[in-house]
């Protein structure tokens, strides 16, 4: 069908028909369909063999959008079969009207950008060529099945079938001799249908999977209009927990459990069903080999519990790849099979398939007869769909070409150089880790958004920005690198199920809270990091962030850490506590309790041994917005820099508001200067050669403490400043950007500021900058991240003690944010933060290393 559209739209499954409801019917724009199938249903119109089921559970794996939809349909089971999905569908579609949009039994076979009318053209199978100004394409991530054609297919006598593309005719499988190839997910679930029908069943394994107890059943009628009277209820947090699922959260690492703690969580978890085994269990599994060994084992145990024949089990057991960086099938009696007398399992890795034969296959060392072989070799993942249309973007650039070395786009949905080209769930999104139906919603309601953007700007073409499209390539990649994940080269998570395809990354894998908040964030400033008629804007701050960095955000989020502002002060510092963990342990060493004032000294071997000269001394005040952390918050980091620096640390802690606010904070910082001048001789150091360093509010009191020991005249070689926190009324344009974070809000700074000053006026007694002359101070090292809503007001600060004559230096960490000091044993940059440290410290202060090492090159 020729003629011009406001938008096209390609596929018919979850994402197409969204996509049409949200630009037909809320925007009034004129949409045309294309649908390579003969109706409803993209993924589960193909895969439509025995067994066929989703893993999400049925009340989840479902449109949100409408409270009448979702309170109209009932699911009749807990994970719901393949033609219950297909009639849901059928039945939205019918419901919103949306069939009349679609042409079904074509093929878009290719897209091409017409630059001076800023139009795609789209061609079909039909032969036709339409016009249209944007392209949404919902072809999916899990559709396009992998070229696996083996030598001979043609000349099989029998019959044979693909589960991607399964006939609508019932197959009989009652006594006849089957050969299956590939253990799958498809392979799984058909094997596990049919076991029991076939006369014989011949399943041929080339990698085995960590196959999980799935737990259906059927809804009760009564449970089934409960489930859709409330689905507010059960789903209204879902976009707050991991894979979009509200599941237990797991909160602890696998290594803070015994073994019998271990075995306990995991049975629990078992028994459930589902993800929950992954989701809920442990929250380091993903990242920590150890860890993922113990859940990879438990499974193992499982499959050797089901298993009778040892030789069967061992070679069902996984070995070649951590423990869900494939993902893991859920399949009720998958291993019970293999006790069937007539269900046979070849190794396919040991002996590979040569060929089909007239009458069967034949491997490397043996010749099996079927009436029947069905092929369950999988999916090219992310990218096959979309690549298998040759699209053409700006200036003859093709997408093919683009993603030879790896998939490249931004959010998942928008490419540099495609201008107007949204691609739903496709590579570079959450869709491979997250609940698929929700990744479906979120960005085809930005895509949604940005064309309505687009109508108010009067704005011809949208596309990502190349720094935007880099810096999120780089994330996902450097994500998958950093995790599991690549220790699995042959999952489809980092394209290594098809061969020739570029091993990287092809997902975002931190789940959907912080999928959904970057999102959201880019959304709410101006959807930023894209380009509006040539006009770029700014990458938005998550997309900005170290991918460590990012790890560490999205484990909070993850783990439902609410934001700081609605935390109470006890709250507040048990959060703090739990952060100590986030550090590298440093050595032991001996360390000294003083009570009046409250303080703990580190002193190390290079200052413990006889004879050794005075040390410096470095006086460290904790952070903690005022009302949190304690000597313990920064024990392991005074461990480790005495150790680094060759100094002793003096860990001062301070009174917390709101108990005691202002003046006690400063009153206690500048008290512990004062012992330290005069007692810390008798413990090795050097009482001439002190300097000061604080994070954020442990930063702000070093600032007044230096500022009054120069008024009272007493010496401080040296000030370090980490990210301080200067003044309640600082307007600058970083408060205003990352007032959401991370980490720290620009509520919560509100919050910790009112709990500190308590009333007080803002003087130079409670902000620094405030001062009337900063002249004479010690030098000053400033370092403030990028990320963090306060570093304008601490370079401008610094600027300020420059200004003045004061030795100054100041650097800023791009991608990181407020806080990760105390986090080094997550975010390896932090060690480029200690070297900034050790040099300052040593060009200021020196240190019994340094000097050694002097003594000893002369």
């Amino acid at each position: 069908m020729n003629g011009h559209h406001d938008v096209v739209v390609i596929g018919a499954g979850f994402s197409g028909l969204y996509a049409v409801h949200k630009m037909r019917n809320e925007l009034g724009l004129s949409v045309r369909a294309f649908e390579a199938a003969d109706g409803i249903g993209g993924t589960w119109w193909w895969n439509r063999y025995p067994g066929a089921r989703c893993d999400f559970e049925s009340v989840h794996y479902s449109y949100s959008f409408s409270d009448e939809i979702q309170r109209e349909w009932e699911w009749t089971e807990k994970f719901a079969p393949q033609r219950e999905i297909r009639s849901y569908l059928e039945w939205v579609a019918d419901r919103l009207e949306l069939r009349r949009s679609f042409q079904f039994g074509t093929r878009v076979e290719s897209l091409t950008w017409d630059e001076p009318s800023a139009t795609w053209a789209v061609r079909t199978s039909d032969g036709e060529v339409c016009s249209a100004r944007y392209v949404v394409s919902c072809v999916g991530g899990l559709s396009h099945p992998k070229s696996v054609d083996f030598p001979g297919a043609d000349l099989f006598t029998g019959e044979l079938y693909r589960t991607s593309s399964w006939p609508e005719h019932e197959v009989d499988f009652a006594g006849k001799r089957v050969g299956v190839v590939g253990v799958g997910a498809s392979g799984i679930q058909l094997v596990t249908a049919i076991a029991e029908k076939t006369g014989a069943l011949t399943i041929f394994q080339r990698t085995p999977n960590f196959v999980g107890r799935l737990g259906n059943e059927p809804v009760a009628p009564e449970q089934r209009r409960w489930n859709a009277e409330n689905h507010e209820q059960i789903r209204g947090e879902s976009g707050s927990y991991l894979m979009g699922l509200p599941y237990d959260r797991a909160l602890l690492p696998a290594s803070a459990a015994s073994p019998e703690e271990r075995r306990e969580v995991y049975d629990r978890y078992w028994e459930r069903g589902g993800f929950s085994l992954l989701t809920s269990t442990f929250n380091d599994l993903l990242f920590n080999p150890e860890s993922n060994e113990t859940a990879a084992e438990y499974v193992r145990g499982k499959i050797r519990e089901q298993v009778k024949d040892p030789a069967t089990a061992q070679l069902l057991s996984p070995r070649d790849h951590p423990y869900a960086t494939k993902r893991p099938p859920f399949v009720d009696g998958y291993y019970d099979i293999y006790n069937l007398p007539h269900v046979q399992l070849v190794d396919a890795a040991a002996a590979p398939i040569q060929e089909i034969t007239e009458t069967g296959i034949r491997t490397a060392d043996a010749t099996y007869e079927f009436d029947m072989i069905v092929l369950a070799t999988g999916f090219d993942a992310f990218t096959g769909a979309q690549l298998a249309i040759p699209t053409i973007g700006r200036d003859g650039m093709t997408l093919q070409s683009t993603w030879q070395d790896g998939p490249r786009n931004y959010l998942g949905m928008l490419g540099a150089g495609f201008p107007n080209l949204f691609t739903i769930v496709g590579p570079l999104s959450a869709a491979g880790v997250v609940n698929t139906t929700m990744v479906t919603e979120k960005q085809v309601e930005f895509a949604t958004a940005l064309v309505s953007e687009m109508q108010s700007r009067h704005a011809t073409t949208v596309e990502a920005t190349a720094d935007a499209e880099e810096r999120w390539v780089h994330l996902c990649r450097a994500i998958i690198a950093m995790s599991l994940y690549s220790a699995s080269p042959k999952s489809w998570h980092v394209g290594g199920n098809v061969e020739g395809k570029a091993v990287t990354g092809y997902t975002f894998m931190l789940g959907a809270p912080m999928y959904n908040a970057i999102i959201e964030q880019a959304r709410s400033h101006g959807f930023a990091g894209l380009s509006f008629d040539g006009v770029a804007t700014e990458v938005p701050p998550l997309v900005r962030l170290d991918p460590a960095a990012a790890v560490v955000v999205a484990g909070m989020l993850n783990g439902g850490t609410p934001p700081m502002e609605q935390l109470t002060p006890e709250m507040m510092r048990g959060l703090m506590d739990a952060m100590g963990g986030m550090q590298i342990t440093g050595p032991d060493m001996r360390v000294e309790e003083i009570d009046v004032p409250r303080m703990r000294i580190y002193i190390p071997d290079s200052v413990a041994v006889e004879g050794a000269e005075k040390a410096p001394v470095l006086i460290m005040y904790h952070g903690g917005g005022f009302v949190s952390g304690s000597l313990e918050t920064l024990d392991p980091t005074c461990r480790r820099y005495a150790d680094s620096l060759g100094a002793i640390v003096v860990s001062a802690t301070y009174a917390l508001a709101p108990e005691h606010p202002f003046p006690a904070g400063p009153d206690d910082a500048f008290a512990a200067l004062l012992w330290v001048r005069e007692y810390i001789g008798a413990y090795g150091g050097d009482a001439d050669r002190i300097a000061l360093m604080g994070e954020s509010a442990g930063a702000h009191l070093a600032a007044v403490t230096a500022i009054r020991a120069r008024d009272e005249q007493i010496p401080v070689a040296a000030q370090i400043l980490m990210y301080p926190v200067i003044d309640p009324d600082a307007d600058s344009p970083s408060r205003t950007e990352l007032s959401g974070g991370p980490f720290l809000t620009a509520a919560a700074c509100e919050k910790f500021w009112a709990m500190y000053l308590d009333g007080a006026d803002i003087t130079a007694q409670t902000s620094p900058n405030r001062t009337t002359s900063l002249a004479g101070l010690a030098p000053a090292l400033v370092l403030t991240m990028e990320l963090d809503l306060l570093h304008e007001e601490a370079e401008n600060y610094a600027d300020l003690l420059a200004a003045a004559g004061v030795t100054m230096e100041k650097q800023r960490f791009d991608g990181l944010f407020h806080g990760v000091f105390g986090m080094s044993a997550m975010i390896p940059r932090v060690q480029e933060i200690d070297a900034s440290v050790a040099t300052f410290f040593d060009r200021h202060v020196g240190s019994v290393r340094s000097e050694r090492q002097e003594e000893m090159s002369s």
